[in-house]
């Protein structure tokens, strides 16, 4: 099957992935999967230097009309300006199975089962630079004025004003909190006041009939 760009039935952003030096750490970018179609989506991550390259994660689903994110790793090596370099991540996609008919495989299980044919594949070539990445100055002063402008934002003295109404909501809360307590303890203290007085009375009544059955036995 012809490799191309993008495929019918998957779509891959971006087309090529560019690292920059220096490559003495790891580095990280992202490849989005598209699912135009109705259909759910297997699909699988390989390359041609497993050993550099790691993608997380290596194989997974798409939901019909909806995407999938990779994230691609570089990890660190002995980056040589004279070599020629030709790496590359190849994303394959399938069409998912009827649950019937996937029995707890895997996904590379169901790979390895799929004829050739069957399987869509979208080619993103990587380009290593030898040197640093290169931004311009004047995006550069507008990234960091905007991270001044949030830094000044997140540590802005708080005034009296603030202080004022924090404190007149703490307050609140107290008052709010003692009110609801005199609302729920007044019924409790009521009844139990008048099982007390009942009970007392049914008490006092209660010796006065022993006294009374007393003396009428002494007579």
């Amino acid at each position: 099957m012809a490799h191309k760009s993008n495929s019918d039935l998957f779509c891959v952003s971006p087309r090529n992935m560019i690292f920059y030096s220096p490559y003495d750490r790891v580095q990280k970018r992202l490849i989005t999967l598209l699912n135009p179609t109705g259909e759910r989506l297997l699909f699988k991550v390989l390359t041609n230097a497993p050993w550099q390259y790691n993608a997380i994660p290596n194989c997974g689903f798409i939901d019909p009309y909806n995407i999938s994110e990779v994230c691609i790793s570089l990890h660190h090596f002995e980056f040589e300006r004279d070599k020629e370099y030709s790496h590359r991540v190849c994303i394959q996609c399938i069409l998912a199975p009827q649950t019937e008919y996937l029995n707890n495989q895997t996904i590379l299980c169901i790979f390895k089962k799929v004829r050739r044919s069957q399987i869509h594949s979208v080619r993103v070539p990587i380009e290593l630079k030898p040197e640093p990445i290169c931004i311009p100055q004047h995006e550069l002063e507008g990234i960091l004025q905007n991270d001044v402008q949030k830094l000044i934002w997140d540590l802005r003295p708080i005034n009296t004003d603030y202080m004022a109404q924090l404190k007149e909501v703490t307050m609140r809360g107290p008052k709010k909190r003692c009110s609801w307590v005199r609302i729920l303890l007044g019924p409790l203290i009521l009844i139990s006041t008048g099982l007390a007085a009942a009970y007392i009375h049914h008490n006092f009544k209660n010796e006065i009939f022993s006294e009374m059955k007393t003396g009428d036995c002494e007579n």
